[in-house]
């Protein structure tokens, strides 16, 4: 029974992620991980984002209701991109964030959960655990800790050129950081699959 429901959930996010590739809505940098993973029986992606640079508007509360992508980079970013998100916001609340990549990813048992969750700690990953054990799978979030967030506009501007400037080189470095850490992870999850069930 147990085996018949892991079967069923794994097919079921496999299609998912089927569907989110061929419209295009999977961010490239995060496609070899992903694939890798779905490679082995024994685990399956349930969502991803391999890391973002972003202006977001949202209102004095923060939530993510009011919140909304004025501006989205699944990559380092130029400055005149930044810039001219910046001088053509018309709201009242705007961020500049970098956030890190995040990966959720069911196993089969705990076992493979807590291998993957070893794996992550051992190439660097900081924040890696388990958060929710069922029958037929363990879910696990996998996370990066490269971020930034800095309020640019807040009822009245708040900075000039130069100062986003200084940001955006701040904000590209953390990519770049956070994108050596996916690709560390890469390699540690490849000898991980090399020897699970083995």
């Amino acid at each position: 029974m147990g085996e018949d429901l892991w079967e069923d959930y794994r097919r079921r996010h496999l299609r998912r992620l089927g569907e989110a590739l061929e419209k295009g809505e999977v961010d490239p940098p995060i496609v070899p991980l992903l694939n890798l993973l779905n490679s082995n029986d024994n685990y399956v992606t349930t969502s991803s984002c391999s890391g973002r640079v972003v202006l977001l508007s949202t209102s004095p509360k923060e939530d993510k209701y009011s919140s909304s992508f004025h501006r989205k980079w699944h990559r380092p970013v130029m400055f005149e991109e930044v810039w001219e998100g910046y001088r053509e916001f018309e709201g009242s609340y705007l961020w500049l964030k970098v956030d890190p990549f995040i990966l959720h990813v069911a196993a089969k048992s705990l076992p493979h959960a807590q291998a993957l969750v070893e794996t992550a700690r051992r190439a660097g990953i900081k924040i890696a655990g388990i958060q929710v054990i069922r029958p037929h799978r363990v879910n696990i979030e996998i996370r990066g800790i490269d971020s930034m967030a800095v309020p640019l506009h807040w009822g009245r501007p708040l900075v000039d050129r130069d100062y986003v400037k200084v940001l955006v080189e701040i904000a590209n470095r953390k990519m770049v950081k956070n994108m050596r850490r996916l690709e560390r992870f890469y390699g540690a999850v490849e000898e991980l699959l090399q020897v699970v069930d083995s």
